[in-house]
């Protein structure tokens, strides 16, 4: 076969082709649609005439039921939908969930009751002055002057006088009726005023441990008076000026593995009968007139965990009126109402000893009882809306209103009794 044959037959080939795949385009995108058949819907004639009569069905007759006059058929009829009710909310503490709402809503440092019973007196650390506020939250300066990086504050029983502490070890005592400071040894700690305000009682921790005394002074630092010697044996004296005037502090002194003697301390070396507590990490509150008091301790029993107690501290009958009041939570969560009144927070929970690490306790949130050590009854008063750790208990003079320092936030807290 010649070229040019070759070539004529590749051109008719190529003609061909493009006619095939022409054609198959057209048909498949470019041909018209045939239109589907009409749909045709007879047309139905209205019937004329009567209708038809469908043939009877023979139904068996049921016989008549006689109800006897008097007596009404009772027809069925479903429960009545009962709602759930949800848990009860209250405004004022009585047993069950209560609100409360937040006083100061910053970090604050020893929060105390003012002298009218009712407002309350506090350290902010930011801003270093001291304020008061009302229960309805107004809030004005306790004094002008700021006193910066102060790390704790003992106040005095008038509320007049601060016995003030600073992170590099120097004290003062400042009046706040004069604006007057006076300056206070480095190695004195532990400080309490005496009930009138005029004094105060503390641990002379010289270098010298033969120099170590519990003493008191007055508050401008002058009449100073050793008590009782310390020696080593500081950590177990507890440092307490008793409202009745009666003893300076307590002394703890082992007896057993479980059990523990405490000597009340006086001002003139007066030997008191020891009081037997059960258990250690001794903590304590006076009752107002100081002829009670209650305390925690813990032991086995309590799976080591702190057990509230009370006992009679005055002079007459010490140590007498011993009673556990199987409730278990520190005395130092406690206050005291009346002279038999003791509002107290007390964690839902304790982890097993917690008596040894009481920092255990501090996300456990807390409820409010009330304990009435006359009737030896305990009653829940509070179960707060939110969880709160309470560090500090404070009750207005009226017995109205109970404060609280929260542990973990250092704000204050007010709820209604």
């Amino acid at each position: 076969m010649s070229e040019r044959t070759k070539k004529i037959l590749l051109i008719i080939a190529f003609v061909i082709a493009t006619f095939v795949i022409a054609f198959a385009i057209y048909y498949l995108f470019f041909r018209p649609l045939v239109a589907p058949p009409a749909i045709v819907t007879p047309v139905v004639k209205p019937p004329t005439g009567l209708p038809a009569i469908t043939p009877a069905v023979n139904v068996p007759v049921l016989p008549a039921v006689n109800i006897p006059p008097g007596i009404r058929p009772e027809i069925p009829t479903l429960p009545p939908t009962v709602a759930v009710p949800g848990p009860t909310i209250s405004y004022q503490a009585n047993g069950g969930i209560t609100s409360f709402q937040t006083l100061v809503d910053t970090a604050v440092k020893n929060p105390v009751l003012a002298t009218n019973g009712q407002d309350l007196i506090y350290y902010d650390s930011p801003t270093g002055f001291f304020y008061t506020i009302t229960p309805d939250g107004q809030k004005k300066l306790f004094s002008d002057l700021p006193f910066k990086n102060v790390s704790n504050a003992v106040w005095s029983p008038n509320r007049q006088k601060a016995i003030l502490e600073y992170p590099d070890g120097s004290k003062l005592i400042y009046d706040f009726t004069q604006n007057k400071s006076v300056t206070l040894p480095s190695h004195w700690k532990d400080f309490v005023f005496s009930n009138d305000s005029n004094q105060i009682a503390f641990k002379d921790m010289r270098l010298d441990p033969e120099n170590r005394f519990l003493s008191v002074a007055d508050t401008n630092a002058s009449s100073y008076r050793q008590i009782e010697r310390l020696g080593t044996e500081d950590q177990d004296v507890y440092v307490s000026w008793s409202p009745n005037n009666q003893y300076i502090a307590l002394y703890r002194e082992s007896l057993d593995a479980a059990r523990s003697k405490v000597y009340p301390v006086g001002f003139n070396g007066e030997n008191f009968t020891a009081l037997i507590v059960e258990g250690r990490d001794l903590r304590f509150k006076y009752s107002p007139s100081g002829d009670k008091m209650v305390y925690s301790v813990f032991n086995s029993a309590t799976n080591y965990n702190p057990g509230l107690w009370v006992v009679n501290t005055d002079p007459n009958v010490l140590g007498t009126g011993r009673n556990y009041l199987d409730i278990q939570t520190w005395a130092d969560k406690c206050t005291f109402s009346t002279e038999d009144v003791v509002y107290c927070a007390v964690p839902r929970s304790l982890d097993m000893g917690s008596g040894f690490r009481p920092d255990f306790a501090d996300t456990k949130p807390d409820d409010i009882y009330k304990i009435d050590l006359a009737a030896g009854t305990k009653e829940l008063i509070a179960q707060p809306l939110f969880p709160t750790s309470i560090d500090q208990l404070i009750i207005s003079q009226d017995g109205k209103t109970l404060y609280w320092q929260e542990k973990n936030t250092g704000q204050i807290k007010e709820m209604s009794l």
